[in-house]
């Protein structure tokens, strides 16, 4: 039973079993620091700890499964250490979380797109970075640099030094000083968002970057290297009813979090070249009844097909982003759907769905999700809506954004190299007991998943060379009207 692995324990008394109980420590900083070998005998103990009764018997597990099961009552969340409310901007673009470098608070986009955290500093002369938080190394006597450092966007690059200081994300702290990017250049697309840098979050760690979740793995603070996302609203927040800002979705560092899915997590594991990607295989895509066959091939582990696709799930991007030529096939399964070369959109009252593959199991993605935003009546174009897939020029892989993201709840494991989805259930409701995911710790401590009972760039044609559809494409002026949605920067960023 997965609950007892983090708190099983040799009982000193022959026939009894210590009751099962998860134990933190309160740090001078505000964090929590997580102790697996804690065991309670009866006597006591001069270290002040925090506790939780995850589970005293097989019954009362059982009893805790079926609450998190039951639909018609909503399970209470409490935002523990290790959980926070995901923040966002008010075109609800990007998904960021409260940061605590040093001595000061910043937010930082959630991001599984990037390999990199790095932070806007106070080198940075730009006005993006004179209106938002900075970090400033000589206010933390822990902060030394080490070298520099370069990371290529689809929009820019961000550039400056390498630093080491301690880091709180979630109320989770780093013992180990942390390598991390301080950017004294920054691409001028993040003047468009509250934030003060990436929150980079890659599959693997490597010579040059570690991820903040093996960091504090090391540090003791989780006691496995994973963490979960939930984007989007997630049921209803006792504490921030007031701003639908406040309550973007979830972020969690550690086991997943029963209480926002239902049914089992399916898992794909990454691909022999993912590299610090979250890198898997869609082995089919299906939109309505027709299976889509894809006139280029992808090679997925050494094979070439055309009807699987290698995606990487990417909190940072909003849409479906797919290599020009996919986007344009996709998009002749449409009726009337149109493109100017550069966008595309489709006929609002589209009820077709798309249906994903991923191990053996269908992700539905359904107008809701693909359609963005409707064109204005006195527009030639009224009748349509913008299209949340786009095609990019030079893209090998699908990038599985937000558009993707915010219809499930997935959790992402560095230590078997996977990436799992499950249903999400939005039967929640939120409480907490602090203000923000640095502030200091409660009065009780809890940990893990434990339930508190209490663009295609292809230009416009009318010949596809996709049969299965009669769609046809137009789009003159096209561009000159539409709103897009927005890839955010974030897709294909790597070290230079």
């Amino acid at each position: 039973m997965r609950l007892k692995l983090l708190a099983v324990l040799a009982s000193t008394v022959s026939g009894l079993l210590p009751t099962l109980e998860n134990r933190f420590i309160e740090e001078d900083d505000g964090s929590v620091k997580y102790v697996s070998d804690y065991t309670e005998d009866g006597g006591s103990s001069s270290t002040s700890v925090k506790t939780i009764r995850i589970a005293t018997s097989d019954d009362d597990s059982y009893a805790i499964d079926t609450v998190q099961r039951d639909a018609s009552s909503p399970v209470i969340l409490n935002l523990i250490p290790g959980i926070s409310l995901l923040q966002t901007d008010q075109n609800h673009e990007c998904y960021f979380v409260n940061t605590t470098i040093g001595t000061s608070v910043f937010p930082l986009i959630v991001d599984t797109g990037s390999a990199y955290l790095w932070v806007y500093g106070d080198d940075c002369q730009q006005e993006l970075c004179q209106a938002a938080s900075v970090y400033t190394p000589s206010a933390s006597s822990a902060s030394t640099s080490t070298e520099t450092f370069a990371l290529a966007y689809v929009t820019g690059t961000a550039s400056g030094e390498v630093v080491q200081d301690n880091i709180i994300v979630n109320r989770l702290a780093t013992t180990e000083q942390f390598r991390f990017g301080v950017a004294d250049q920054v691409p001028d697309f993040f003047a468009s968002y509250p934030v003060s840098g990436i929150f980079g979050l890659p599959s693997s760690d490597s010579s040059s970057i570690e991820s903040i979740i093996s960091a504090l793995y090391d540090s003791n603070a989780i006691a496995s290297k994973r963490f979960s996302i939930a984007l989007g609203e997630v049921g209803i927040s006792q504490e921030n009813s007031s701003s639908e800002f406040n309550n973007a979705g979830i972020f969690a560092i550690g086991e997943p979090i029963k209480e926002l899915y239902t049914g089992e997590i399916k898992y794909s594991s990454l691909l022999n070249d993912a590299g610090t990607y979250w890198k898997i295989q869609i082995e089919q895509v299906v939109i309505g009844d027709t299976l889509v066959q894809f006139n280029e091939s992808d090679t997925i582990n050494g094979v070439e097909s055309t009807i699987a696709r290698a995606a990487i799930v990417d909190s940072g991007t909003t849409v479906l982003a797919l290599p020009e030529q996919d986007a344009l096939d996709l998009h002749t399964f449409f009726e009337l759907s149109i493109t100017d070369g550069t966008n595309f959109a489709v006929l609002c009252n589209s009820t077709l769905n798309i249906n994903l593959q991923l191990n053996g199991h269908n992700w539905t993605l359904t107008a809701d999700e693909y359609l963005g935003d409707p064109y204005a009546s006195d527009s030639p174009f009224y009748g349509y809506c913008v299209s949340n897939i786009q095609g990019i020029q030079g893209m090998e892989s699908w990038i599985l954004g937000a558009v993707f993201l915010k219809t499930v709840y997935a959790d992402f494991n560095l230590e078997e190299q996977e990436v799992g989805f499950a249903t999400r259930n939005d039967n929640v409701i939120l409480t907490s007991t602090e203000t923000s995911s640095s502030s200091s710790v409660t009065s009780q401590a809890y940990y893990g998943n434990v339930t508190e009972v209490q663009s295609s760039l292809v230009t416009s044609t009318s010949t596809a060379s996709q049969t299965t559809s009669s769609s046809t494409y137009r789009g003159e002026g096209l561009a000159l009207t539409v709103t897009l949605p927005t890839i955010f920067v974030s897709v294909l960023a790597f070290l230079l």
